[in-house]
């Protein structure tokens, strides 16, 4: 638990929110670019953003898509704190592993920005996500490899903490997704790729 619990770390979520300010000022690093133009072909009211760390989904979300009800939502309450102070009142402290299908029944988006890539089995979190049922999911930067098995290695964090970093195998990431009722589109390269899932 030491590696998740890491990204509670202050510090992490300051360095976090600066580097996203930069990014904000149109300066979008490709998996937002991706988002975005994965977003506007969809006809979503709602997300749930989890992951959220310090917020900046919600004004990437206000600036292109207006009528986009936003909510975040982070394990750290320290970006909670900074997400609210920064953004509004559109974030909530909480454990993925603690979502419901109801949840899913009130959002139509579910947006998990390198959420499973620092978890120790980020296939287990997605098969769990993907069980819930939301009508489409959006993964981004995740890593992905295709010859070798999903496994977890360790690397160092905006050089404050380390964190796990998982890899996922495309085929076992196809197969959950079928196993599960959804079609999946990877856009994208496969160090930090977008994986749109549409439920059946």
């Amino acid at each position: 638990m030491k590696y998740i619990n890491s990204w509670k770390n202050k510090r992490v979520s300051e360095k976090q929110l600066e580097l996203n300010l930069e990014e904000l000022d149109y300066r979008y690093p490709e998996h937002w670019k991706i988002f975005i133009s994965t977003v506007i072909r969809m006809d979503v009211s709602s997300v749930l953003d989890i992951g959220c760390g310090v917020g900046s989904y919600k004004k990437l979300c206000s600036r292109h898509f207006s009528r986009l009800k936003y909510t975040g939502m982070d394990y750290s309450e320290e970006a909670v704190k900074i997400a609210k102070e920064k953004w509004g009142d559109h974030f909530y402290q909480g454990d993925y592993k603690n979502l419901t299908k109801e949840d899913a029944k009130k959002y139509e988006l579910l947006h998990a920005g390198a959420l499973l890539d620092v978890l120790p089995d980020g296939d287990e979190a997605y098969e769990f996500l993907l069980s819930l049922g939301f009508k489409y999911v959006i993964l981004g930067r995740v890593f992905l490899w295709e010859e070798l098995s999903s496994s977890s290695l360790f690397h160092g964090a905006y050089g404050e903490i380390t964190t796990y970093k998982f890899k996922h195998n495309v085929d076992n990431l196809t197969l959950i997704g079928d196993k599960q009722g959804y079609d999946l589109k990877i856009t994208g390269d496969l160090n930090a790729a977008t994986v749109l899932l549409v439920r059946r």
